[in-house]
């Protein structure tokens, strides 16, 4: 089971990739004026779970997975400002984003070393 989860994360993390292209770009016909929390709130859980599944589908590129995010999401922004008339960049946004790439990454990290952890107990 584990490595037919293994061999579907780098799939899941590429629809993940696609997925959250369209939804930020897609018309948005109600666009907040001020800081919205539960908008910042989806920004940092979309990231997060964008960087678990590129981490678990790619755990030798930690580095790229994570600024990779960091400028995805930034591009993200300027391609919401650029590109559609119903959506706008907002730099607590990409703030969001990369909070959820940090949050992602620790809990990987942590994830790793419990497995680490566990596997070592169990040897013992």
């Amino acid at each position: 089971m584990w490595q037919l989860l293994k061999r579907a994360m780098p799939l899941a993390f590429g629809f993940g990739l696609v997925l959250t292209t369209v939804l930020l770009l897609i018309p948005a016909y109600t666009v907040p004026k001020a800081f919205n929390f539960y908008d910042k709130a989806q920004h940092s859980l979309v990231f997060l779970t964008l960087s678990l599944a590129g981490l678990l589908a790619f755990p030798s590129r930690l580095r790229v997975i994570c600024w990779g995010l960091c400028v995805y999401g930034g591009a993200m922004e300027v391609m919401q400002s650029t590109l559609t008339a119903t959506r706008h960049g907002d730099v607590v946004d990409w703030a969001a984003d990369c909070a959820g790439v940090v949050v992602g990454l620790g809990l990987y990290w942590i994830g790793a070393k419990f497995n680490k952890f566990a596997i070592n107990k169990i040897a013992a």
